[in-house]
C-alpha cells in the first residue's frame, strides 16, 4: 500500500509539474503575442494623407493577436502618394515581424525612387533571404499622382483590387504584375496604367481575407459581393466604406471566428 501511495503521489507531482510548466509556456506565449501586436500596431498609418479632392480611410483587422496584412501610406517622389496594402502568408509573431520588414523597405527604397516596379523589384532582392515558399509576402504599391489624378500601380502577386467608378460599374482592375516579393531573387515588376481617375471615382485596394471569409454552409464572400457592398455604400464617406465592408463580411460569417487578417484601403475622389 505504501509503495502504491508512492506511486500515486510522484505521478500526481508530474502532473502538476508538467500543468505549471503549460502554464508557464502559455503565458510565454500570450506576453509575446502582446508585444507584437503593440508593435505592430505603432506601425499602422495614425491618420491617413489630407489630400484636398481626395478622402482616404484604411484599417486592418488582425484574425489573430498580431496578423501578417498590413497598409501604409508613403510620400514619394513628386507629390506622389504610395498606397500599400500587402499580406504575409499566416499569422501570428513571425508573419507581424516579416510585415515590419517589409514596410521598414518600401518606406526607405520610396525616398528616392519614383518607378513603383523598381522599387518592388529592390525590395524583392532584399527580402529573398528572409522568406520561403512557406512564407512570402504578396503587395499591391498604388502610386497616386493627386494634381494629375491618376494612378500607376505594381502588384507582387496580390489580389485584384478595383477602381469603380460614380455609377458604382468597375472602370479599372489592378491584377498582379509578378510573383509574391521573395520568391524570386531576381523578380522584376512591371508598372501598370496610368489609370485616370474623375470625381465620384472610388479605389478599392483589399487583400484576400474579405474575398475568402467563408460563411458557415462554406461559401466565399467573393468579390460580387465585395463590389455590391461598396456599390450600396459609396455615397458615405471612406471611412464608412471600410467599416460597412468589415461589417458586412462578419455578418456573411455570423460572426464566427475569423480566419483571415482583413485590412483594405478606400480612395473617394471628390
Amino acid at each position: 500500500m505504501e509503495m502504491q501511495g508512492n506511486r500515486w503521489f510522484v505521478g500526481f507531482s508530474r502532473d502538476v509539474t508538467e500543468r505549471n510548466r503549460g502554464a508557464r509556456e502559455l503565458q510565454h506565449t500570450q506576453e509575446q503575442m502582446a508585444v507584437a501586436r503593440e508593435i505592430q500596431q505603432r506601425l499602422f498609418p495614425k491618420s491617413p494623407p489630407r489630400l484636398p479632392g481626395y478622402d482616404i480611410a484604411g484599417a486592418s483587422y488582425t484574425a489573430d493577436a498580431a496578423g501578417g496584412d498590413y497598409y501604409d501610406y508613403i510620400e514619394m517622389l513628386n507629390g506622389r502618394i504610395g498606397l500599400v496594402v500587402g499580406d504575409v502568408t499566416g499569422h501570428g509573431i513571425g508573419p507581424a515581424l516579416l510585415m515590419a520588414e517589409t514596410r521598414a523597405y518600401l518606406r526607405l527604397l520610396a525616398r528616392n525612387r519614383e518607378d513603383v516596379g523598381e522599387i518592388l523589384s529592390r525590395a524583392c532582392l532584399v527580402l529573398a533571404d528572409d522568406v520561403d515558399f512557406e512564407r512570402y509576402v504578396t503587395l499591391i504599391l498604388v502610386s497616386l499622382d493627386p494634381v494629375k489624378r491618376e494612378l500607376i500601380y505594381s502588384s507582387a502577386g496580390h489580389p485584384p483590387c478595383y477602381v469603380i467608378d460614380e455609377n458604382g460599374a468597375i472602370k479599372g482592375t489592378m491584377r498582379r504584375t509578378g510573383v509574391p516579393l521573395g520568391l524570386k531573387r531576381d523578380a522584376a515588376y512591371a508598372n501598370a496604367g496610368p489609370i485616370q481617375l474623375a470625381p465620384g471615382d472610388l479605389v478599392l485596394v483589399v487583400t484576400d481575407g474579405i474575398e475568402e471569409a467563408m460563411s458557415v454552409e462554406g461559401e466565399f464572400f467573393g468579390t460580387e459581393r465585395l463590389i455590391q457592398t461598396v456599390q450600396k455604400s459609396r455615397h458615405l464617406s471612406s471611412a464608412a466604406i471600410v467599416e460597412a465592408v468589415y461589417h458586412e463580411v462578419t455578418l456573411f460569417a455570423l460572426n464566427a471566428p475569423q480566419l483571415d487578417d482583413i485590412t483594405m484601403i478606400v480612395v473617394k475622389v471628390t
